[in-house]
């Protein structure tokens, strides 16, 4: 089978920012096709064309993102679904004349009969989608199949590639799923790395967002946070670090040193920071621990982030 033959160029590249580009070469192996191209949808923002094949001038991208993105009927798919897979064009764009417009006028000025997309798995909303475009012809359900018959084994790759992302850090800034500023905390609050795009935005009033990625992608004692768009648009509403504080009665100087520990200080830095002694940190970090039904700090990490996670993902606001 042509797409297993493939498949060990896209398994080496796997945790890199070229594992989506040999990914839909692999699977395109599958189905005879002119040219590749790739979107980025989202449940939140607007779609993110990422041009893969260079027969694709960029100015055909600037076209769909400024006058078709708003009638594209797969982004309405992956807004009402969710659901990764394989997805026809004929399945997605019957029904309103804005999907119509998308068929009937953008796809034969970029010189496209037909199209099919491949879906991947979710990351925090979004979906990456390989699209496999022809000039002629329609695909026929033959065509269909043989991407369905492949998508699991796809869908996989993809989720462990995303894992591997994760843990390293590594090559996350130019993913296609991944590009955006990031951090990666253990459950105890620390560190393990930040992109260069957290370093440049974050400041010590930016809310970041807890998101879902880790414990989709089987990382249960990690938390993906990230930050709103400079603009702030396309951003549901934040749930913020005074609304969870407020919910369990923290009084505004433990409000202070809760958060605090969630950015990681010590007691001897939090009462520094705060003009304290630490046997005044120590009683005021009791309290807390009584009002939350804890008896650890790694447990206050814990309370706070698993409320984050009981909201729909990426409406949940950081210390």
């Amino acid at each position: 089978m042509a797409f297993l033959a493939a498949l060990p160029k896209a398994i080496a590249a796997m945790g890199t920012a070229h594992f989506e580009k040999h990914l839909a070469d692999a699977a395109g192996t599958a189905v005879p096709h002119d040219f590749i191209t790739m979107v980025r949808y989202s449940v939140r923002n607007p779609p993110c064309f990422l041009v893969h094949s260079h027969c694709f001038p960029s100015h055909l991208a600037e076209l769909y993102l400024s006058e078709y993105a708003a009638c594209d009927p797969y982004a309405d798919h992956w807004a009402r679904t969710r659901q990764p897979g394989v997805v026809a064009l004929s399945c997605v764009s019957k029904g309103t004349k804005r999907f119509q417009r998308y068929k009937d006028t953008f796809l034969p000025q970029i010189g496209v009969t037909d199209e099919i997309g491949l879906m991947l798995p979710e990351v925090d909303g979004d979906s990456v989608a390989l699209f496999y475009n022809k000039r002629s012809g329609q695909f026929t359900q033959g065509d269909i199949a043989a991407l369905q018959d492949l998508f699991a084994t796809a869908a996989e790759l993809y989720r462990q590639h995303i894992r591997g992302l994760l843990l390293t850090g590594q090559g996350i800034a130019a993913s296609p799923s991944l590009g955006r500023p990031l951090r990666l905390t253990s459950c105890t609050g620390a560190t393990i790395w930040v992109t260069n795009e957290w370093r440049a935005q974050h400041t010590p009033d930016t809310v970041g967002t807890c998101t879902s990625i880790a414990g989709d992608f089987g990382l249960q004692d990690y938390f993906v946070w990230t930050l709103p768009p400079a603009d702030g648009r396309n951003q549901a509403p934040l749930q913020s670090y005074d609304d969870w504080a407020g919910q369990n009665g923290l009084t505004p100087r433990e409000r202070d040193i809760a958060a605090l520990i969630l950015q990681g200080h010590g007691n001897s830095a939090i009462a520094d920071m705060l003009g304290l002694s630490v046997g005044n940190i120590k009683n005021h970090k009791r309290r807390i621990y009584a009002k939350l039904d804890i008896t650890a700090e790694r447990e206050l990490f814990l309370h706070y982030f698993a409320a984050a996670a009981q909201l729909r993902p990426g409406t949940s606001g950081g210390p």
